[in-house]
């Protein structure tokens, strides 16, 4: 932690001598480990952030120790799986927020400077016309994606695309407000939010 302060005080003092008044939110590293230093030189410390550090658009969502730095590859005191980037996953898929949704959880009220826990915000109901769409696996190793369509009553019907191109067809019925099961093809389905679904524990990004 001595390590810590001193590589903060060392990057405010060359801000300084810069004639800088502040530098954007970024990745910081000493042999430690990471940590994620905000704009103003402050940093999270026991709690989960969703973080876009490569600005791309896209976040993933990380946990703080309580010294600040980032718990990786281990499963967090609350229970949650990171992997060696730090990354909250489910199975093998990081789970990602699109700027849009950040952007929406902001203007609701629910999130403060962007920091969400990692349950999806369940004041939101998405319906199955809502959904209709193409879902792409998360999955850099994979091809298979959903396209899914309005079923009858609130069903969600989907065509899902499989690695090796075949072709099959499911009819999730409506369980609760985010799950949906085919129950004759083993296949649970979660709306985590409009852009994304998990089926089976894998991840799926609307294209």
């Amino acid at each position: 932690m001595k390590k810590k302060i001193m590589t903060l005080a060392l990057t405010a003092a060359m801000a300084a001598s810069m004639g800088m008044t502040a530098f954007a939110g970024q990745w910081v590293q000493n042999t430690t480990g990471w940590w994620w230093q905000e704009d103003n030189g402050s940093y999270p410390v026991s709690q989960w952030k969703w973080l876009d550090g490569n600005k791309d658009g896209i976040y993933e969502c990380y946990a703080f120790d309580s010294n600040g730095y980032i718990y990786t590859n281990t499963t967090t005191p609350d229970g949650y799986t990171v992997n060696a980037d730090g990354a909250w996953t489910i199975g093998n898929s990081v789970q990602l927020k699109y700027q849009k949704d950040m952007d929406s959880q902001n203007n609701s009220g629910n999130a403060s400077d962007n920091n969400q826990s990692t349950s999806s915000d369940d004041s939101i109901v998405y319906t199955n016309e809502d959904m209709v769409g193409t879902f792409m696996t998360n999955d850099e190793n994979r091809e298979d994606y959903f396209e899914l369509m309005v079923g009858a009553g609130d069903s969600i019907a989907a065509f899902y695309y499989d690695n090796d191109g075949d072709t099959h067809i499911y009819n999730f019925a409506k369980s609760s407000d985010t799950k949906y099961r085919d129950s004759s093809n083993s296949r649970n389905m979660t709306i985590v939010d409009y852009d994304t679904i998990i089926v089976n524990d894998k991840t799926y990004i609307r294209e």
